[in-house]
Parts: C-alpha cells; sequence; structure tokens
C-alpha cells in the first residue's frame, strides 16, 4: 500500500529508554519527507494528466490521419472517374464533329453535283439556243438574199 503524505507526516516512532531517538529531528525529517513527497505526488499527478492529454490528441491526430488518407484516396478516385469522364466525353464531341463534318460535306458535295448538272444543262440550252438562232438568222437571211 503506498504511503500518503499525511501518513508520513503523522508517523510516531515509540521511544527508546536508553539511547533512544531525537523526536525533533525525526519529525523534522518526516516533515521533509512529506513535503517532497507530497510534491512527486502532485507532478505524478501532472505528468499523468498531460499523459492522457497527449493520449488523446495522438488519437485525434490519428483520427484526423486516417480521415486525411481516406480523403485523399477518394479525390485521386474520383479525379481518375471525372479523367477519364472527360475523355469519354472529349472522344464523343470529337465524333459528333467529325459526322457533322462528313454529313456537311456530303451536303456539299450533292450541291457541287447539281450545281454541275445545272451548269451542264444551261450548256446545253445554250447550245441548243445558238443553234435555233442560226437557224433563224439563217432562214432571214435566205428570206433576205431571195429577194
Amino acid at each position: 500500500m503506498k504511503l500518503t503524505p499525511l501518513e508520513i507526516k503523522n508517523m510516531v516512532f515509540p521511544k527508546k529508554r536508553l539511547g533512544g531517538i531525537d523526536e525533533s529531528s525525526v519529525r523534522e525529517f518526516l516533515e521533509r519527507v512529506s513535503d517532497d513527497y507530497e510534491i512527486v505526488l502532485r507532478d505524478s499527478a501532472r505528468v499523468a494528466e498531460e499523459l492522457h492529454l497527449i493520449k488523446s490528441d495522438i488519437s485525434d491526430n490519428s483520427s484526423l490521419e486516417k480521415s486525411l488518407k481516406e480523403a485523399v484516396i477518394v479525390a485521386k478516385e474520383s479525379s481518375k472517374i471525372i479523367k477519364s469522364n472527360a475523355e469519354k466525353q472529349s472522344l464523343l464531341m470529337m465524333k459528333e464533329a467529325e459526322l457533322k463534318a462528313e454529313r456537311i460535306l456530303d451536303e456539299a458535295r450533292h450541291e457541287l453535283k447539281t450545281i454541275t448538272n445545272d451548269i451542264r444543262k444551261f450548256k446545253n440550252l445554250k447550245r441548243k439556243l445558238k443553234g435555233d438562232l442560226k437557224v433563224v438568222l439563217q432562214s432571214y437571211s435566205d428570206i433576205l438574199d431571195e429577194d
């Protein structure tokens, strides 16, 4: 069982008849021991409390560190997913743009074909009109020459 400062202060030594001890010296010594022991106990309690607080802080910091590590892992996974989705989105947009460009080119080719056919028709019409005009002019010239 641990001694308390009070027990040390109240300690009574039996007196010897011959060659006894100096009671005041023993009392003084016991007083010093009691005071020192009280300081040690207070220091011990303070250190125990500090140790408890430090352990609590370490526990809190460990918990915080664990949470931060988990958050970093989640952030990395999220960034991978976001990057993958962005890549997929960009590929989809490129394919849509390619399809749209191909449609525009097809429409332009069709329009070019239509314009080319129209030009060909107009050239043929011009040739025919020229020929018809020559025939008409020739017939007017023949009529004028007959007189």
